[in-house]
């Protein structure tokens, strides 16, 4: 029985680690004395006084308690394991909670810095817009007060210094605009808005607005839509007038013979392709992905002949892209440079009062029509809308070309000449058309030209169209002159005749923009009444609205004023025209605020449009009719 308990037990110990721990040890060395005990040497020993203890306990457990001792080291060894299992949970935990720890501090981190950074970009943000405003303002009384001094009469030498200052301004607002628009894609928000828009006069307008630059450099530039191209879509029209305007802008500048070409058409899918073509130089082969790069343009180097910061079509290109296209230097055959870019507009159902600039086209079935003119965008243009009308249209590229296509030609019902062949060329074509038996003849004239030339270019016509020619006054000339009456547009959408004179608030603080102001309304008809601050404003507008005072037609409305702001005004004007129950005054807000934020502020206090300082004439001209238009038309909807 000893004999078997003492191999248990040793088997036991046997098992018992050689650690530092003191547990194991002991009983380390209860085996070895265990062993030399077993051994029945009586040999004196020298020993101290724990190792003799040791001894006789380890002689009394083999020989007295053997299964005790088996089931006590079981049991310490059982405790051993738990102890290291524990242990290294134990150290498991910790390394997870220091990695824990770790990774909070890097999320505190983060997240303190990503508010710095919020922080900072809003910051910048309103710094751009604070820099922005105050850069406006003087120069809307810059730009402004240019073009005042353009209907005085001024000599050669003095009008040449005035249209330094008006080009110098210009650029200086594209500058800041491009400035602006790439810190807002910088810091993520520059954002679209979904609205109806009238494509067509979009892109017709972006040509007319560029047309003086061009045709003071003797640059032709036209807009050609396609027949498929639907009229009214949904989309960001401020975003897209953007992209096109800084597209053919530039194609003004780097081009110096020809033209410049804004073409839209409409894909297999369905989607609208707009091209920006030119027969400027074109882009140079290692410069075609670079122009497209922040602070990039086509001639990097400093011999340059041309300025400008290099963000436009960086800009033009990111915008494109939140539209769910992608804008990319085409391959053009001719020389030259042509953009483009195809994005997904959702077409729109036409009001059932149409827009006056919507002009149907006229049946001229059977008609033959001539087109003499060295033109690579204009006259295919004109020829696409005579087409769409089904003329029959023939070209002709010059003087001679042009008297040969007339000798030859039977039954010609139109001839149009461009008078940029000549004054001399002009008339000889004009002459040979009525030899021809050409019932009527048009002869094509810019502003420019028409000053250049006078009345001499007119001799021998029937009529003319002006470039760029727009498809409604293409319509219009061709049904007075062959009596071809188009569909009758309602009375109602009709521009508002000046039975009476009309009359304008202008709320406006700064004295030079108000001069600005009152000058331009009062040229395009208006009786004007200025009030000096937002307070004085909503008493003037809430008397028109309770009776007290004649109505006025329209309301300019500036944001930044003492006393109460342009919006808050805005939301007082409404809130009495409610109370007395009469029709909104159209209000448009005239600021030099040019976030996006500024703007759906202003519309959600009632503003019905929202122009940026410096405005020009024509601009504003423009926008209010259209907001009286739409004020009219709403009222014939209602009545």
């Amino acid at each position: 029985m000893a004999q078997r308990a003492r191999l248990a037990a040793r088997a036991l110990l046997s098992d018992l680690p050689h650690s530092s721990n003191s547990f194991s040890t002991a009983f380390w060395q209860i085996r070895q004395s265990a062993s030399a005990v077993s051994a029945a040497r009586p040999t004196l020993l020298v020993m101290d006084a724990n190792t003799l203890w040791m001894l006789v306990s380890a002689h009394s457990l083999a020989l007295q308690a053997g299964p005790c001792l088996a089931l006590a080291l079981a049991f310490a060894l059982a405790l051993s394991r738990l102890h290291r299992r524990a242990e290294a949970r134990a150290a498991k935990a910790e390394a997870a909670n220091e990695a824990l720890r770790d990774e909070l501090w890097r999320l505190k981190a983060g997240a303190e810095a990503r508010e710095r950074a919020e922080a900072a970009s809003e910051a910048k943000s309103r710094f751009l817009a604070t820099v922005s405003h105050e850069i406006r303002t003087p120069l809307n009384g810059i730009l402004g007060m240019a073009d005042l001094l353009r209907e005085a009469p001024l000599d050669a030498e003095n009008q040449s210094y005035l249209e330094a200052i008006r080009s110098s301004g210009t650029a200086l607002v594209r500058l800041i605009d491009e400035i602006l628009d790439f810190s807002k894609i910088e810091a993520g928000r520059l954002e679209l808005v979904s609205e109806s828009f009238d494509l067509h006069q979009l892109v017709e307008g972006v040509v007319e607005l560029l047309a003086p630059r061009a045709q003071s450099k003797g640059l032709e530039i036209a807009a050609s839509i396609a027949a498929g191209v639907p009229r009214c879509v949904l989309g960001d029209a401020l975003r897209l007038r953007q992209v096109l305007t800084n597209l053919a802008g530039n194609a003004v500048k780097f081009t110096e013979e020809g033209g410049v070409g804004v073409a839209v058409s409409r894909t297999a899918n369905g989607a609208l392709r707009f091209e920006v073509a030119d027969t400027g130089p074109g882009v140079p082969q290692d410069r075609r992905a670079a122009i497209f790069e922040d602070f990039e343009q086509g001639d990097g180097s400093n011999a340059r002949h041309h300025e400008g910061a290099g963000l436009g079509l960086a800009i033009s290109r990111r915008i494109v892209a939140l539209m769910g296209g992608e804008l990319s230097l085409a391959e053009n055959p001719s020389s030259g440079a042509a953009f483009a870019f195809v994005v997904a507009l959702i077409e729109q159902e036409r009001p059932q009062q149409k827009s006056s600039a919507e002009a149907p086209a006229p049946k001229l079935a059977g008609t033959r029509a001539l087109i003499i003119a060295h033109s690579p965008f204009e006259a295919p243009a004109i020829a696409a809308r005579l087409g769409e009308a089904g003329v029959e249209v023939q070209r002709a590229e010059g003087l001679e070309d042009g008297l040969a296509a007339l000798a030859a030609a039977r039954e010609l019902h139109l001839v149009i000449v461009d008078c940029a062949l000549g004054v001399e060329a002009t008339n000889r074509l004009a002459l040979a058309a009525r030899v021809a038996g050409a019932p009527r003849s048009l002869v094509l004239f810019s502003p420019f030209e028409r000053r250049a030339f006078g009345d001499t270019s007119l001799r021998g016509f029937d009529g003319w169209l002006v470039k760029p020619v727009r498809a409604r006054s293409l319509f219009d000339r061709l049904a007075a002159e062959f009596d071809a009456t188009p569909t009758a547009t309602p009375s109602a959408s009709a521009p508002v005749a000046n039975q009476r004179l009309m009359r304008a608030l202008l709320a406006e603080d700064n004295d030079i923009n108000a001069t600005i102001a009152q000058k331009a309304l009062r040229r395009l008809g208006f009786e004007v009444s200025r009030a000096h601050d937002g307070r004085q404003a909503v008493h003037l507008g809430a008397a028109a609205a309770r009776g007290e005072a004649p109505r006025f037609d329209v309301i300019l409305m500036d944001i930044k004023m003492p006393g109460l702001d342009g919006c808050e005004a805005s939301r007082a004007l409404r809130r009495e025209e409610r109370q007395a129950g009469v029709r909104p005054t159209p209000i448009i807000a005239l600021t030099a605020n040019a976030m996006e934020s500024d703007r759906r502020a202003c519309l959600a206090a009632g503003i019905d449009e929202f122009l940026v300082k410096p405005v020009d004439l024509a601009r504003l001209a423009e926008t209010i009719d259209a907001v009286r238009l739409a004020a009219q038309t709403s009222r014939a909807a209602l009545s």
